[in-house]
């Protein structure tokens, strides 16, 4: 069994010594908690631990100082005496002051810049007027409007403008189809001339007022401006690096001993404690109890009890999962923990997956060439992006490189006439399909007998002997393989329908009545149908006949994967079809049409084998109900959001 066994240890001591035990036995050790107040709710006179953490304010200034220096949280070691809460509150608040006040004179000058250039891009349209700009805006009697309009606009009422008394118009640029320009009128006429510019689609240009002197002098004293603020810029940068390398170690010493302190404080929630002593209770994996409980026994305060050897035989509540695989098969737990993680006292189905998710990838998609190059993208995507679909990636690649090489012959879809070529004569499709089906077959077979085992292990003789997954449902099931798939064309029974019939009568009738054959095996003699006999009945021959049918879909559906393999000789020899021009071929139309085939078909096999293993394996033995193994380990890097 690859769930690791655990020990359910319970920890008391005197009150006064619960802080420093939480620090040194229960924190960044192999414990899982568990609430005291839930599992001891028979003890009299237990209390719960007051909640109120006073390091969680303090956590929160201490991200803050984070989120605003740029410094990336982290541990760094740290002495237990060398802070006191008033001390790093200090400490947070002294830098968040420091940055906030670099970072503000910064972004103030970030944003100046942005908008000197701005007045620059104003000014390449007025660098020629050599009157000073600020007289245009303290003129009493004149209004100045400058903005654009478009070219093809302008020499279209050119003439209506240059005739108008009220106004006057000058240009100061031609730009990219538009008029660059400025026109004044007097005061007592500006609304009727603004709605005149308007209908000739001006676009008014607000000037800056600190555009001062000639457009020349304002564009030099502006770029001046510019320059000395990006100096400026320069030397904060400098000045915030330098604060970074002289407070940054300081800080992170300082948050880290208020993430210990924040986070073994939180763990008060699971202990409990009476007027005199405190309680706290967990999991400890059975390969680490000898060195936690050596750990414990180095302070002669505290008394520690084994509370179940026996585990599975708790009623209350079910030990945490931790999953203990071989180094090979360890690729494949994400994919169970997306069904559910076994139940402690179940099997764990990630070597099964490994196994069959490669080898079905393998035969759906064998293709010596095709196999090289997921496993080559594989092995990148983990070892330069450290993703562990990449390791999976690979396993799919080597199984298809398996079949491809060995079993189908093909190398990027041309079928070399060695080993089993699919469409090479055509009987070899039927072949294939056949393969499949009893190959699904006695994959759910297998399913069924990991079931019968995780029966056996919870003394439960109605899964294990009678259920649809159970040994009657095994013989039942091939009983159905051997009546139907020969008579749909695959394969020949090995013994007449008469007989099929006869051995497959007695295990039909263990699984219709499962339900009170287990009762009667758990020896509850008093279990009375709840519906009555007459809709159990009713009920048990609509569930009978719904796994009749699930007997059957479930192995049909292992068809795609003959015809997945099938599908991909089909499509590569269309693509060699498209390359084929006269004696020569297009590599191109040959490449192009691998990388489609490639990347169509793997990910749609990837998916359809994620499928088989969740829906035709995992539904018959595994429930998927697991509780995660937690044991209290800091991780210094991860932000605490919900405190």
């Amino acid at each position: 069994m690859a769930v690791s066994p655990m020990k359910l240890v319970t920890i008391a001591g005197p009150l006064d010594d619960f802080d420093q035990t939480i620090r040194n036995c229960v924190i960044n050790r192999e414990f899982h908690p568990e609430s005291a107040i839930n599992v001891m709710r028979q003890v009299k006179g237990l209390l719960p631990f007051e909640r109120n953490n006073p390091f969680a304010e303090l956590l929160r200034q201490a991200q803050a100082v984070s989120d605003g220096t740029g410094i990336a949280l982290d541990y760094r070691e740290f002495p237990e005496d060398a802070y006191r809460p008033e001390d790093a509150s200090a400490l947070f608040a002294r830098l968040q002051e420091r940055f906030a006040a670099l970072m503000g004179e910064r972004e103030t000058l970030l944003a100046r810049i942005e908008d000197d250039r701005q007045i620059l891009i104003q000014l390449e349209h007025i660098h020629d007027m050599n009157v000073p700009l600020q007289e245009f805006f303290s003129c009493a009697y004149v209004k100045f409007r400058f903005g654009r309009l478009p070219r093809e606009m302008y020499l279209n009422y050119k003439t209506h403008i240059e005739d108008n008394k009220d106004v006057f118009f000058f240009e100061t640029s031609f730009e990219r189809g538009f008029v660059y320009g400025m026109y004044m009128t007097p005061r007592q006429k500006q609304d009727s001339i603004d709605s005149l510019f308007a209908s000739f689609q001006f676009e008014r240009i607000h000037l800056s007022d600190r555009m001062e002197g000639t457009g020349d002098e304002a564009a030099q004293r502006i770029s001046r401006d510019i320059l000395a603020s990006k100096m400026r810029v320069v030397e904060i940068d400098t000045a915030l690096k330098l604060l970074h390398r002289e407070e940054g170690e300081e800080f992170l010493r300082c948050y880290s001993y208020v993430r210990y302190m924040n986070d073994s404080y939180e763990a008060r929630r699971f202990a409990a404690h009476t007027g005199e002593s405190f309680y706290i209770l967990g999991w400890v994996p059975e390969g680490e109890f000898t060195a936690f409980t050596e750990n414990l026994e180095k302070y002669t305060d505290l008394n520690y009890v084994v509370v179940s050897e026996d585990p599975e035989g708790l009623t209350d509540f079910s030990p945490p999962v931790k999953l203990k695989n071989a180094r090979i098969f360890r690729p494949f737990e994400p994919f169970v923990g997306m069904y559910g993680l076994p139940a402690y006292n179940e099997i764990d189905p990630t070597p099964l997956m490994a196994v069959t998710y490669s080898m079905l990838f393998g035969a759906m998609f064998g293709d010596l060439g095709h196999g090289v190059v997921l496993a080559l993208a594989g092995l990148l995507m983990w070892k330069l992006k450290g993703m562990w679909l990449g390791r999976v990636l690979i396993y799919a690649g080597v199984c298809s490189m398996l079949f491809g090489g060995a079993v189908y012959g093909s190398v990027f879809g041309y079928e070399t006439g060695y080993g089993f070529n699919v469409l090479h004569p055509a009987a070899n499709s039927q072949r294939i399909l056949e393969i499949a089906i009893y190959g699904g077959a006695a994959l759910i077979t297998l399913a069924c007998v990991i079931n019968i085992f995780n029966g056996i292990r919870q003394h439960n003789v109605g899964k294990a002997v009678f259920g649809a997954s159970g040994l009657a449902g095994v013989l039942l099931y091939w009983g159905i393989v051997f009546l139907v798939f020969p008579f749909i064309g695959f394969g020949r029974s090995p013994v007449g329908v008469p007989v099929l019939l006869a051995v497959a009568a007695l295990p039909l009738l263990a699984v219709f009545l499962h339900e009170p054959l287990a009762h009667l095996a758990a020896r509850r003699k008093h279990w009375r149908p709840p519906e009555g006999a007459g809709g159990f009945l009713l009920t048990g021959f609509f569930e009978m006949f719904e796994t009749l049918m699930a007997y059957v879909t479930n192995t049909l559906s292992f068809l795609r994967v003959g015809a997945y393999a099938i599908s991909h000789a089909s499509m590569m020899g269309v693509v060699y079809a498209m390359a084929s021009s006269g004696q020569d071929r297009n590599i191109a139309v040959l490449i192009i049409g691998n990388l489609f085939v490639l990347g169509i078909e793997a990910v749609l096999v990837a998916i359809q084998v994620l499928r088989i293993d969740f829906y035709e394996l995992f539904g018959r033995f595994f429930s998927g109900t697991g509780r995660p193994y937690q044991p209290i380990i800091i991780n210094y890097k991860a932000r605490m959001d919900n405190q």
